[in-house]
């Protein structure tokens, strides 16, 4: 059996994160084919990137992970400043004239760009010397490294050691970080890159120039849940449901799953869905799944119910109105393709290309570029019959979200990097 190596930043059946997640079903999947291990931090959260789990090697639904300790918790300040400098030293007109000496200078006395994105990963953390180390004693032991995300020092300095067996898996968007000159000579050294979205490989491609790398978009499997919460949504979410309810007493709400922070666009639907209420007044409720990083506003509709179980996931998304989803960077959104699955619509914000292609290529939701947008997705969904778009979801992931597809396309690319 061929033993394969994912590294990612967090890793654990408690991590809440759409990579972290991708990372850990794809690795259970592969499981079955390879002798499967993931290399990773012990931190639980981002933020800090603060040791919880315990440094040593366990076994999680059947993969071995290896767990390596942060030296230190992420350092913003330091970021912050590094960031700035590597901004202000890679604009062409630094280079003019006499900036032109000023930048050797800099780099004659160690003020170089290569030196501070390397600094720049390592404030930015999870900074994990003691994997690197581990990668570069074991890397023989395996048939092909995968790295999943492109943003963290794991990837950015793991990628270096074995770059002929290594598959990037970046989960890439257009966001502020990847225009940093760290980034360029990384999108040029796997020998294979796996895209989620054929709008982030037309991204990538267009950004780095990098179409000579072998590269496939693959995506994933994505399956009904196997089992549903006993409970009645109304007992899950503790409330009553007075006003507008469906017809066996659950309320009607619709959804938001994922990490309940500014970066996702919470801030947007949050003051949406309060001025839509403002507006029509009614029973709607707006659910929360996931964890916050932001305030969520004290609102008698919103209600937050945290990190759940699978099963109380499954049952909350199944009897919602419609799944929302704000963020205007995801590079592939798991959650919106298990939403039409699970025939229950989206109402996606159009300034993530990702989100939109997948409305558009599914007619299974609508998009919103403003308030007014959102105000009338919200009643179409509640007023219209949305068997269609119910529909429309399942065939979309039937067309292209299987396990059959995806892990032939891993297989094809992990023999591509062994060499087969």
């Amino acid at each position: 059996m061929k033993r394969i190596a994912f590294v990612v930043q967090r890793y654990g059946v408690e991590v809440n994160g759409g990579a972290e997640y991708y990372c850990r079903i794809m690795a259970e999947r592969l499981a079955n084919t390879y002798d499967v291990d993931v290399l990773t931090s012990c931190a639980l959260e981002y933020v800090t990137w603060a040791n919880w789990y315990p440094a040593e090697v366990v076994t999680i639904n059947g993969v071995r992970v290896h767990r390596f300790a942060t030296k230190h918790e992420r350092l913003v300040k330091q970021a912050s400043r590094t960031e700035h400098k590597l901004k202000k030293w890679s604009r062409p007109e630094e280079w003019q004239g006499l900036g032109r000496l000023k930048m050797w200078g800099r780099a004659l006395v160690g003020k170089s760009i290569p030196r501070y994105s390397r600094l720049w990963a390592q404030f930015q953390g999870p900074y994990t010397p003691d994997l690197i180390t581990y990668l570069k004693q074991n890397h023989q032991q395996y048939e092909a490294l995968i790295f999943i995300t492109y943003l963290y020092y794991p990837t950015i300095a793991g990628l270096k050691v074995a770059p002929h067996k290594s598959i990037f898996i970046p989960t890439a968007h257009d966001e502020v970080p990847i225009y940093l000159p760290v980034f360029r000579p990384l999108f040029q050294k796997p020998r294979t890159i796996l895209f989620l979205t054929p709008a982030e490989r037309s991204f990538v491609h267009q950004l780095f120039q990098n179409k000579s790398i072998r590269s496939d978009v693959v995506g994933v499997g994505i399956e009904p849940p196997t089992s549903m919460s006993e409970k009645p949504v109304a007992e899950l979410l503790a409330i009553s449901a007075p006003g507008s309810s469906t017809p066996d007493g659950n309320p009607d709400y619709l959804i938001y799953i994922g990490r309940i922070d500014t970066a996702k666009g919470c801030d947007t639907m949050f003051e949406f869905f309060i001025r839509y209420k403002a507006v029509r007044p009614s029973g709607l409720k707006l659910v929360l799944v996931g964890q916050p990083f932001m305030p969520i506003p004290e609102h008698v509709d919103i209600l937050p119910v945290g990190f759940v179980d699978e099963p109380t996931k499954a049952t909350l998304l199944q009897q919602a109105k419609a799944l929302v989803m704000p963020s205007p960077y995801e590079s592939l959104s798991m959650v919106t393709l298990e939403s039409f699955a699970m025939g229950i619509p989206v109402i996606a914000t159009a300034e993530c290309a990702v989100l939109r292609d997948h409305i558009m290529g599914s007619e299974a939701g609508l998009l919103f570029c403003s308030y007014d947008d959102f105000e009338l997705a919200v009643d179409q969904l509640l007023r219209q019959d949305s068997t269609v778009m119910a529909a429309n979801g399942r065939a979309y992931v039937d067309q292209y979200y299987t396990w059959e597809t995806v892990l032939a396309k891993f297989d094809e690319a992990v023999r591509y990097v062994a060499g087969g």
